[in-house]
């Protein structure tokens, strides 16, 4: 849409892309007009245990961090500060028996004449190498202010260990206009003890894949489809495929840099479409933008070929380190009989559009 030129002058479209804000800044606004402005709190990182003596333990993935926006007339020279909140740092147990617990993700805040956003971190998420004893994720980002639209970070999922298991939840999704996010698979036993990783959620409310039974690498959650339970399927996309160089809007994309971002630099956080990723035993991929990544059995500092996509959950590890996420999502939970890791959390972000 162009706005009628006036005395024979262009205005300008008075639609612009995005501006992504990905560190804390001032800024200034060099147009007057109605902005769309995005504020995304940084997911939570999942728990890690490092166990040896046979009886090993479980960790549950940390939380998705909060989503807010607001859409309001800013005049010239207005300036904003901006804060970004910095994704929970990775748990690390180095030492045989003793786990370390997630840390979570900072807050995204938005302040100036008019305008005054906070959008919550994720919390992290928790480990446990106690007999039959239960762990919940990481609390999805919650509870923040300003905004005309809110939305919950989903929550890390939970856990429970028995002797001789390894269980990882997966990381929770951050909130998106699409309503709270999804939270992380579960990796809770059906009967006896378990080695097996759950998935991460994906935008819009749909969970990763949760493991009840041995060997298990549990599907990350698409944006119209819930991970495969049991099972390694990945959640569908937008456009209801499984094809994770297709998005939403038709259009075929491809090359390593879409696993990890935006699908559109117009109006980003509503072009999320992604697929979810597939569990493996081995080296994972990500999910792509808005989705989450399956759980796996392998070295993610490695063998993992990219960060988590845009606000995705990452999944659960029972190797030596779980994903590090993108912008808003929660870290997958880490269970290894050597030293482990869970991946940080994804920074905040904030987004400024002219819509008018």
């Amino acid at each position: 849409m162009i706005n009628v030129p006036a005395a024979g002058l262009s205005q300008g479209p008075m639609i612009s892309p995005a501006e992504f804000i990905a560190l804390s800044k001032t800024w200034t606004c060099k147009r007057a007009g109605i902005y769309r402005i995005s504020a995304l709190g940084a997911g939570g990182s999942g728990g890690a245990i490092y166990r040896t003596n046979g009886n090993y333990g479980g960790a549950s993935g940390g939380g998705g961090g909060e989503f807010r926006e607001l859409e309001i007339f800013l005049p010239l020279g207005l300036s904003l500060t901006i804060t970004i909140g910095s994704g929970g740092v990775s748990a690390v147990s180095s030492v045989d028996g003793i786990g370390a617990n997630g840390n979570a993700g900072g807050d995204t805040t938005v302040n100036g004449t008019g305008v005054s956003i906070t959008s919550k971190g994720g919390a992290g998420g928790l480990f446990t190498i106690t007999n039959a004893q239960s762990k919940a994720g990481g609390a999805g980002g919650t509870g923040g202010s300003g905004g005309y639209f809110s939305a919950n970070g989903g929550d890390g999922g939970a856990i429970t260990h028995l002797d001789a298991g390894r269980e990882a939840g997966g990381g929770g999704a951050s909130g998106s206009p699409f309503g709270a996010g999804g939270d992380g698979g579960s990796a809770i036993p059906a009967s006896t003890a378990i080695a097996s990783a759950a998935g991460g959620g994906a935008v819009g409310g749909y969970r990763g894949g949760n493991v009840t039974l041995t060997g298990k690498y549990a599907g990350g959650a698409g944006v119209c489809e819930n991970g495969g339970d049991d099972v390694t399927t990945g959640g569908k996309g937008g456009n209801g495929s499984t094809d994770s160089t297709i998005s939403a809007d038709g259009v075929t994309r491809g090359g390593v840099g879409f696993k990890g971002v935006f699908d559109s630099i117009f109006d980003p956080f509503r072009a999320l479409s992604g697929t979810g990723s597939s569990g493996t035993l081995s080296a994972a991929t990500a999910g792509t933008p808005g989705a989450g990544s399956g759980g796996t059995g392998g070295d993610i500092r490695t063998n993992y070929a990219y960060s988590v996509a845009s606000c995705g959950g990452g999944g659960g590890s029972i190797g030596a380190s779980s994903a590090s996420c993108s912008y808003g999502g929660g870290s997958g939970g880490c269970s290894c009989f050597s030293s482990a890791a869970s991946g940080s959390g994804g920074n905040g972000l904030v987004t400024i559009e002219r819509i008018g």
